[in-house]
């Protein structure tokens, strides 16, 4: 046997583990984080921990899959998060007025579905860019905020009657079964997202505008439509989330929902690194969201403050730019 012949399934076995861990390093990489933590926090990894924090990781999971819908089209949405909030503050001020539990359910998410709707016109019909338009909207929101709530007065659902919010907290307080209500909540959210990308044809005229745009609309693809429901679904996303925030935490305050921003973002970005092709999906997402709320607990455990938390996510916003730029190189 010739030296060529003896080294070349050497050479393949090496070119096998390079790409796999191109492809799949960044997970390992994400287990291995977790390990870590877990070695030298040990409660980390208890039970009880994740439980909690998979409760308290289904806001950011289902403002990041809203986020995810419009920026599989190469759009953004920065007014998820006041979105958020403005649902919440609806939501326990309805409560507060004397509504019943299934109103300030609906209420807010067609509240989430109208911004939307407005951010899809703003975008979509008249042109506005998405980052532009979506700045200007959180602030309107905001401003409204304020207004209704005097000033950031805190709309606190604890001293009402039981009678009247027990039918509201169950979502963020109980479990169905042994599972947390919540967590089925981010569940079935996690699922409709990923219905309606894999499987209608909006979610396939969505990846075309994200792909190519002018071939999109060469292919009889109503671009603006397609591209400003994904607004819509964004807001519809973010009221939800506001609800549940609401129902969690027994009290609303404006600017509450303001620290997911950036964890959405990072979310969606570490989502990218779960996929071979480096594209968006609902289920990349996901893992992003869950990595996210994992390593902040993780990182509070071990004694580290926000500011290190912002940092590790802004951290990871670039290594996912800079391992998508490689693999579009390749």
């Amino acid at each position: 046997m010739t030296n060529i012949e003896a080294t070349a399934p050497s050479g393949r076995a090496t070119s096998a583990a390079i790409e796999f861990l191109r492809n799949y390093g960044a997970l390992i990489g994400m287990v291995a984080v977790f390990l870590l933590i877990g070695f030298m926090k040990p409660s980390f990894l208890h039970a009880a921990n994740i439980s909690n924090v998979l409760r308290q990781s289904t806001i950011l999971v289902i403002i990041s899959l809203g986020l995810t819908v419009v920026m599989v089209m190469r759009g953004v949405d920065l007014s998820i998060a006041q979105i958020t909030d403005a649902a919440a503050i609806m939501a326990a001020g309805l409560l507060i007025h004397g509504e019943p539990a299934w109103v300030a359910f609906l209420a807010p998410v067609a509240l989430g579905a109208v911004l939307g709707g407005i951010n899809g016109v703003l975008m979509a019909y008249l042109g506005i860019p998405a980052i532009i338009g979506s700045l200007g909207m959180m602030f309107v929101i905001r401003s409204g905020e304020l207004i209704y709530t005097h000033g950031s007065e805190p709309q606190i659902l604890f001293t009402l009657p039981k009678a009247v919010t027990e039918g509201f907290l169950f979502l963020g307080k109980q479990t169905i079964g042994p599972v947390p209500a919540l967590v089925i909540l981010a569940a079935a959210m996690a699922l409709l997202a990923y219905a309606l990308m894999a499987l209608t044809p909006f979610g396939r005229q969505a990846k075309a505008v994200g792909s190519n745009v002018r071939a999109a609309y060469l292919a009889g693809i109503d671009i603006r439509l397609v591209f400003g429901a994904g607004f819509v679904v964004s807001g519809l996303m973010a009221a939800v989330a506001g609800v549940a925030m609401a129902s969690r935490t027994g009290i609303a305050v404006p600017r509450g929902a303001e620290p997911y921003l950036l964890d959405a973002f990072a979310a969606a970005y570490l989502g990218t690194l779960a996929s071979r092709t480096g594209a968006m999906t609902i289920p990349g997402t996901l893992i992003g969201a869950l990595f996210v709320a994992f390593l902040g607990n993780g990182l509070t455990m071990l004694g580290f403050s926000a500011p290190y938390r912002y940092a590790f996510n802004g951290g990871f916003i670039l290594l996912a730019m800079a391992v998508g730029a490689l693999r579009r190189m390749k």
